[in-house]
């Protein structure tokens, strides 16, 4: 089931939006650096569970924060959006949507699977996303129309089918019980892979290293920057029932205490090849074991 796509007519041309992309990859490259430098004198007391299970450190509100007056220098009438801290003029119509370290705990785990994400929001579309994953230590830049690269290379995400040879990742809420729909997903033999961050998830995907992903949970700043480069890719980025996921709804309603748009702040996502993805959207509206 192809992504329906709406008209949209961006509001900074593209050219605008290429140079600004740069400005942005230097300031998450800066920033991913100290994240990656601070991550080993992590201390204990510098981590800290701000909900039952979610964790935040000293390094993700530094980073957030530094970040937030870089970019707001930059384009001084956005808005801003950030998991750590207050929301700026979330109805404005172009609003910076940022998650300092996604895959906290694996950070302060000493885990390498983790990433800086900042995404520059048009009316809820995402414009220009930068995106900077370890382990690889690298950078991916998409801009919407534009593609997306990694370095001078661009991305082109692989039309895979879900077969025995495939892998596909899965995050679910933490402290789950009902877990049948990983049945239907393993159903064509294919494994499961969950890193414990969303956006590297997403970017294995545009990159092809999974052939999907698969999500019960995910909140706007996990997903705005991530969910571009899959679509820039040439992948499908939508709701578990096939409907695109963008453009993004009732920001203003989102808080920095994790609250989000309506009862449920979380957007159940899949990320595939086109193939790909109408196989899982049909294996999760499959009862468990049909």
């Amino acid at each position: 089931m192809p992504a329906r796509r709406r008209s949209f007519t961006p509001r900074l041309p593209l050219a605008r939006c290429r140079r600004l992309a740069g400005a942005v990859e230097r300031l998450v490259g800066a920033a991913a650096a100290r994240v990656l430098s601070g991550q080993g004198r992590l201390r204990r007391e510098d981590v800290r569970e701000k909900a039952t299970g979610d964790f935040v450190t000293a390094i993700d509100l530094r980073t957030e924060q530094r970040l937030r007056r870089e970019l707001l220098e930059l384009l001084p009438a956005a808005g801003w959006l950030g998991e750590e801290t207050e929301t700026l003029r979330a109805d404005a119509e172009l609003l910076w949507v940022v998650d300092p370290i996604d895959g906290t705990s694996n950070f302060a785990h000493g885990l390498p699977h983790f990433a800086v994400a900042v995404a520059l929001l048009d009316r809820g579309e995402p414009l220009l996303a930068v995106v900077h994953c370890q382990p690889e230590d690298r950078c991916y830049v998409a801009i919407r129309g534009g593609g997306v690269r990694c370095g001078r290379r661009r991305l082109e995400l692989p039309d895979r089918r879900i077969d025995a040879g495939a892998i596909v990742g899965c995050q679910w809420f933490r402290g789950q019980q009902d877990l049948r729909f990983l049945a239907a997903l393993q159903s064509r033999g294919n494994r499961i892979r969950t890193f414990g961050s969303t956006v590297t998830q997403l970017v294995d995907v545009a990159c092809g290293r999974l052939d999907a992903n698969v999500q019960q949970q995910g909140k706007a700043w996990d997903i705005a920057a991530a969910g571009l480069l899959v679509e820039e890719a040439g992948g499908r980025f939508t709701d578990w029932a096939g409907e695109r996921i963008f453009p993004l709804r009732d920001l203003a309603s989102h808080a920095a205490s994790g609250d989000g748009p309506g009862p449920d702040p979380h957007y159940p996502n899949v990320a595939a090849g086109p193939r790909a993805h109408r196989q899982i959207v049909q294996l999760l509206r499959r009862p468990s074991g049909a």
